[in-house]
């Protein structure tokens, strides 16, 4: 018979401990309606793919960027913030809208077709009408995650409901994408705010910094790109940042989306836009107003060329001539130049890299958060047994300090040097979890060269977790690279 106080070992892998903690937690709970209600929520949720909230200052392109990731144009955009309820973007294999009120009741808004104009409607109601709307379309990029956009950090809708009700929304993300042009004090203090709790502090693994708009840095034009990279590599090695987020992007989201959904019509009259003299082009990217209502290009209508003002930006426009000048000239590699001069593939990298990558250390490090809160707000006799064992687990949690860490060499924010950078990521898993992979080694190796191998790389790393010459950071950094070949040492010598 199974003993059902059983503790799983360390060795028996981050999630599932989690799992096991969450089962005996719901188990424990089970008198306890609410409660139970929300801790079966989480464990159906570990079935789903993983979510991520996109937060930040009002009029921070939160929308835009969705747009972006997703690939279509599902969240509306205006010149002011509207968004005053959490909207939920997640795949369906039909078009679907879901409205949640805050009493737990649920409506189908019917519908054949996601249209903007419905979905920027449903947003203006107010929070106290409506806690969630659940958007589900069968866009391929929502396939692998879900994108949740919460209101403005300083919108009406959070100053209604109070800070405390968006920091429970990030709380129960796996992922956190936050938006803002340059980081003030207040996106710091926030921030600081949203991983104030134990679990959070264990595993600060879950937050990409997003300088969103970046096309408009400094003064703009060709310089603000360049600009931007200043800031954020800034800011990336700014401690108080570091201490929640390895990665600090710039992106031009209205660029990203723009590209995304780029026509060959639309690249036909960029191509027409291109073969304009310097100086007539110059003038005729000004403004808006000065692109529309020019005589030049005659080819292309008024509205057309207003249109794809709206839809690239100066900056996204300047960028398609250059493009096409320099000699790209197929829609296809046109749409893919303006993506990476957007940035929206790095961004695209760091999330696969950090966030789906590693998603068991993700879903486990939001069923802990679960527990913790769950264990913080609801104590009972016989709870300190439950908050034991996540204790235990959150002691023995090495794959949150590999993640970190992994995340921390592929932004640049630590550096070992020379191919030392190379061989910690690959022994952290950063080419793949398994043991071979991580030593890299081919799958006829022998059991005793793999032991052999796992002890060298014990020996080095040892050596560079005591390196008087590296300062402190570097030295905690490769004690996790250390921790991690100890672990591959006993995993060699055990077969798995």
């Amino acid at each position: 018979m199974t003993n059902p106080h059983h503790q799983a070992e360390p060795d028996d892998g981050l999630l599932p401990r989690a799992r096991a903690l969450l089962t005996r937690t719901m188990t424990f709970y089970r008198d306890d309606p609410r409660t139970s209600r929300w801790l079966r929520e989480r464990f159906e949720r570990l079935e789903h793919p993983l979510r991520l909230a996109v937060t930040g200052r009002v009029k921070s392109g939160k929308s835009t960027l969705i747009n972006a990731l997703i690939g279509e144009p599902l969240a509306p955009t205006d010149a002011e913030e509207r968004t005053q309820v959490n909207t939920l973007y997640r795949y369906g294999p039909e078009p679907r809208i879901t409205v949640h009120t805050p009493h737990g009741a649920e409506q189908n808004i019917p519908v054949t077709t996601l249209d903007v104009g419905t979905i920027r409607d449903l947003q203006h109601w107010r929070p106290d009408e409506v806690s969630r709307l659940v958007i589900e379309s069968p866009a391929p990029g929502l396939q692998a995650i879900t994108l949740s956009e919460t209101p403005g950090v300083s919108s009406s809708a959070v100053q209604e409901t109070g800070r405390g009700a968006l920091a429970q929304i990030l709380s129960e993300a796996d992922g956190l994408l936050y938006l803002t042009r340059h980081p003030h004090q207040t996106d710091v203090q926030f921030l600081h705010s949203v991983h104030e709790l134990h679990v959070a502090q264990c595993a600060p693994i879950n937050t990409i910094l997003v300088l969103s708009r970046a096309d408009e840095t400094g003064s703009g034009g060709t310089e603000a790109l360049p600009a931007a990279d200043k800031i954020a590599r800034r800011y990336r090695d700014d401690p108080r940042l570091r201490a929640f987020s390895q990665y600090v992007i710039p992106v031009v989201g209205l660029l990203g989306q723009a590209a995304s959904s780029l026509t060959p019509d639309e690249v036909a009259a960029l191509g027409k836009v291109a073969a304009l003299p310097d100086e007539n082009l110059e003038a005729l990217l000004l403004s808006a107003d000065r692109f529309a209502r020019n005589e030049k290009p005659e080819s292309v209508p008024r509205a057309v060329r207003l249109a794809l003002f709206e839809k690239l930006g100066r900056f996204g426009l300047q960028r398609a001539v250059t493009a096409i000048r320099d000699g790209v000239g197929e829609p296809k590699k046109i749409v893919s130049t303006l993506l990476d001069d957007s940035r929206l593939n790095d961004l695209h990298e760091a999330v696969h890299q950090q966030f789906i990558e590693r998603q068991d250390a993700l879903r486990a490090r939001s069923v802990l958060m679960a527990l913790d809160m769950v264990l913080r707000a609801n104590p009972r006799p016989g709870s300190h047994q439950l908050r034991a064992e996540l204790e235990r687990i959150l002691a023995s949690a090495h794959e949150w300090p590999e993640l970190r860490l992994i995340s921390a060499l592929r932004s640049g924010q630590i550096r070992f040097g020379g191919a030392l950078d190379e061989e910690a990521q690959q022994l952290l898993g950063g080419a793949g979890d398994d043991l071979r992979s991580r030593l890299g080694q081919a799958s006829r190796t022998s059991d005793g060269t793999m032991a052999h191998v796992a002890g060298d790389a014990l020996t080095r790393w040892r050596y560079h977790a005591l390196d008087p010459g590296r300062d402190l950071v570097h030295r905690e950094a490769a004690r996790t690279v250390l921790r991690t070949c100890e672990r591959l040492v006993r995993r060699t010598h055990s077969g798995t």
